[in-house]
């Protein structure tokens, strides 16, 4: 059973400060990893919450500076909007400078179309883009000299290190086309936290061997392990919230 922590690295109060004691409250609980969140830009729809993000990468080198213990992961990273390459080699620094720790990449193909717009990159089709963007980044950290894809494409080409342990694939989105992509390219369906407990239950039901850790509330977690969940990666309201939860879960 894994338990893992949303950062606040997003949101209007968000700071270094209060990602930090949340960092370090999970790494004393004994919860087994933090998350971080991703959105880049976002029109007036997305400023509550995403106005306001530290970027997940850099702020999860940050804590693997100064913790020792905890895993570490991304829900989500919004992968259409990222050069392959780019994510291999950022994902392969943070687990060779963490020590291994870099649990898994879970990755999301996104919601906001002016996001997409702003920074030039086609909302339509992005999860064909977001696929092949998994298969190059699978590839690369496997040591993969080449690749032919419909994007993207190189031969004879090295990009090193490659991350040992390698890095989970934890695949967002509740459609049946993110289900597909769980199954045939991830290690974990991470249904986001408006999935419904009746709907893991049925993908469950559907498919009992894929491993399914939703992200989700303290509240709905007793629900969610009832209905075939691996797991959660909980959105806590603070620290105390993670105490109790602790207390329950992880002692």
């Amino acid at each position: 059973m894994h338990f893992g922590v949303i950062l606040p690295n997003y949101g209007e109060g968000s700071s270094p400060d209060g990602i930090r004691r949340v960092a370090e409250a999970a790494e004393e609980l004994g919860f087994d990893s933090v998350w971080a969140t991703e959105h880049v830009i976002v029109g007036p729809e997305g400023i509550d919450p995403y106005g306001r993000v530290y970027a997940p990468f850099a702020t999860l080198a940050w804590i693997a500076g100064w913790t020792e213990r905890v895993k570490l992961g991304t829900s989500i990273l919004l992968v259409p909007l990222h050069h392959p390459v780019h994510v291999a080699k950022e994902t392969a620094t943070l687990q060779e400078l963490s020590g291994g720790r870099f649990l898994a990449l879970g990755v999301g193909m996104g919601w906001h179309a002016p996001e997409y717009e702003a920074m030039g990159v086609p909302f339509e089709g992005r999860g064909r883009r977001g696929d092949e963007t998994i298969r190059v980044v699978k590839a690369l950290w496997s040591g993969a000299r080449e690749y032919e894809g419909e994007r993207w494409s190189f031969e004879d080409m090295t990009s090193e290190p490659q991350p040992d342990p390698l890095p989970e694939i934890w695949v967002g989105g509740s459609s049946e086309l993110a289900i597909r992509r769980a199954r045939e390219l991830g290690d974990v369906w991470h249904p986001s936290r408006g999935s419904k407990v009746d709907h893991v239950r049925s993908v469950k039901g559907r498919y009992p061997e894929l491993r399914v850790i939703p992200r989700t509330r303290p509240e709905l977690v007793d629900e969610m392990l009832d209905a075939g969940a691996d797991g959660a990666v909980v959105t806590f309201s603070d620290e105390a919230a993670m105490a109790d939860f602790a207390r329950r879960y992880l002692d």
